[in-house]
């Protein structure tokens, strides 16, 4: 798939749960990469910077995937994960000949990362309104 195609990919949801608790469900998600994570928090938003290489030295990050927290009511947290950076790649034809179609840098492991958010969010709160992914 293109790289545009790939960045549309995002969560929303409303989870009935503290905004403490939904960070430590974004922890968890971004400790099933490994090495490949790193996460920066405050109040109101979860950075997970994806890490593709074999060493976090020697890595670009890509992509960076923000995860919004927001009110939604007595009780309960709208959180929005969506990209917020990246880098593509694209294959050469004679070293410098752009050929087929861009692809994410870190690709496998951001939707690595949507899939254990998704489970860790459905674990806090099974009734949660959880809009399909584009």
């Amino acid at each position: 798939m293109a790289a545009a195609h790939d960045i549309q990919h995002k969560i929303n949801a409303e989870v009935d749960a503290e905004p403490d608790a939904v960070v430590e469900a974004c922890r968890r998600a971004t400790e099933a990469l490994g090495k490949h994570a790193r996460m920066h928090f405050n109040a109101a938003k979860v950075t997970v910077e994806i890490l593709p290489g074999l060493s976090q030295t020697f890595s670009h990050v890509s992509p960076v995937v923000a995860v919004h927290l927001r009110p939604a009511g007595i009780g309960r947290i709208q959180v929005a994960a969506q990209v917020e950076g990246y880098m593509t790649r694209q294959s050469k034809v004679m070293g410098f000949i752009p050929a087929g179609p861009k692809r994410l840098v870190g690709r496998s492991y951001f939707f690595r990362f949507l899939n254990a958010l998704e489970t860790e969010l459905g674990a806090l709160d099974p009734a949660a309104v959880q809009r399909p992914r584009v």
